[in-house]
């Protein structure tokens, strides 16, 4: 019996293969929770069918145990997906699947606060991965993936943790991200005006004219002629991960690479214009701020209205989403009311209101770690509050390196918190690091 286990083993990786592939296919095209949920439901039931039992040296069955608890996190259930890595990291041996499992496990504990823990795990990840080189000669490009997403999280720990508890200023220097002569001429943003950066370091940059979209490496990912523009947002593709770059045109909003445009009706009837900026979800839902409308607005991915929060601003300016799915707003206010961050739950419940004595609030963005970075336009400067409120940091008018803001327009923070702000009369994108 043991013998015939032994000799059939090639024939059931190859099939433990075909069917974790078709789970993860199955995921990568859910419309709903209830989709990932089922994907997961399969990918357990794989490594426990394959079980240590019976195939003691399966690297299979770590694939099935990371990738379900990789949609584990996506679900939002950080405990049961701690102790599936755990079962890799503990019970099987080292195989090719470790590293990844490292990464995902210091994703969960980094959720929880415990950036010590987060960090052994990504220096374990970062270095149990193949060497670049190496994994891109084989092909292997989620092996590449897992140790640049490890030195990623790295980077943004010691950057937004390490140096402040050190007492050093967490941006040191600052530099034009896109040199003059860095771009072809029909490329060429003259005076950038609004930003949005991806958890890597893409970049989506827009004027009236034209939005460009960067990849990490500054290469150009894909262009689109516009006719009027707001703010862009960069939001996950898919369920399992990818980015969806999106412009507001005033009326509807687009992807940078897809010639259709969505459009969404106000919730007192009629068509919303005046859209500030949309954010689009995993599963394809909408996440929309409009000057028309002093709420924020959920709609179904083909623009049917969901729900709306009851929170009333007096002018909105701009919006971001946050860890685990929070919406944050900027307020300018009026006469009558002062300026204010806001922050919703997922479901649009008001969670808690903080002002400041700001004069030109302008443009808002949050980290993954939840701090907020204000930019006022008048003071010409960039002012971080830690999630609870307290100001933890203010940059500007003279920017670390020795640059001067002139008209800052936007800002936005990347997964490694880099802060990238779009200079009007520099006519260039500025990043602070």
């Amino acid at each position: 019996m043991v013998v015939f286990l032994l000799l059939s083993l090639p024939a059931t990786a190859q099939e433990l293969r075909l069917d974790v592939d078709t789970a993860i296919a199955a995921a990568s095209v859910a419309r709903d929770p209830g989709g990932l949920e089922a994907a997961r439901t399969e990918l357990l039931e794989l490594s426990r069918r394959y079980s240590r039992s019976l195939y003691p040296r399966f690297v299979g069955r770590s694939r099935a145990l990371v990738e379900a608890a990789s949609l584990g996190r996506r679900l939002g259930l950080g405990n049961a997906a701690a102790g599936e890595l755990l079962q890799v990291l503990e019970r099987e041996a080292p195989n090719e699947w470790t590293a990844r499992a490292h990464l995902e496990l210091a994703e969960v504990v980094l959720a929880d606060g415990d950036w010590q823990l987060a960090a052994d795990h990504l220096w374990q990840a970062r270095h149990g991965a193949p060497r670049e080189e190496n994994a891109e000669s084989e092909g292997n490009q989620a092996a590449v993936d897992v140790a640049r997403l490890a030195l990623e999280r790295m980077t943004r720990i010691h950057r937004l943790i390490l140096r402040p508890l050190a007492g050093r200023n967490p941006w040191t220097t600052t530099r034009d991200y896109l040199p003059n002569d860095y771009l072809p001429e029909k490329l060429k943003l003259k005076k950038p005006r609004a930003l949005a950066a991806g958890p890597r370091g893409e970049l989506l940059m827009a004027n009236n004219s034209r939005a460009v979209l960067f990849d990490p490496d500054r290469n150009v990912i894909a262009t689109r002629e516009l006719r009027g523009m707001a703010r862009p947002s960069l939001g996950p593709a898919g369920p399992l991960g990818g980015l969806s770059a999106i412009v507001p045109t005033g009326n509807t909003v687009m992807q940078v690479d897809d010639p259709s445009a969505v459009s969404f009706q106000r919730p007192s009837g009629g068509r919303l214009d005046q859209i500030v900026t949309a954010h689009r979800g995993p599963f394809g839902n909408w996440t929309v701020l409009s000057r028309s409308v002093d709420t924020v607005l959920h709609f179904s991915p083909d623009g049917r209205l969901l729900h709306f929060t009851e929170s009333p601003m007096a002018r909105p300016i701009d919006l971001a989403l946050g860890p685990s799915g929070t919406i944050h707003t900027l307020d300018a206010g009026s006469r009558e009311s002062p300026a204010a961050l806001r922050t919703y739950a997922p479901d649009g419940t008001l969670l808690k209101t903080f002002s400041s004595s700001w004069q030109r609030p302008v443009a808002l963005d949050v980290d993954p770690f939840g701090n907020r970075y204000v930019l006022e336009e008048r003071t010409r400067q960039v002012l971080v509050y830690a999630p609870e409120g307290s100001l933890v940091r203010a940059l500007g008018p003279v920017l670390p390196g020795g640059i001067e803001l002139r008209t800052p327009t936007d800002l936005a923070v990347d997964g490694m918190g880099r802060i990238f702000i779009a200079e009007g009369r520099l006519g260039t994108v500025l990043a602070v690091e």
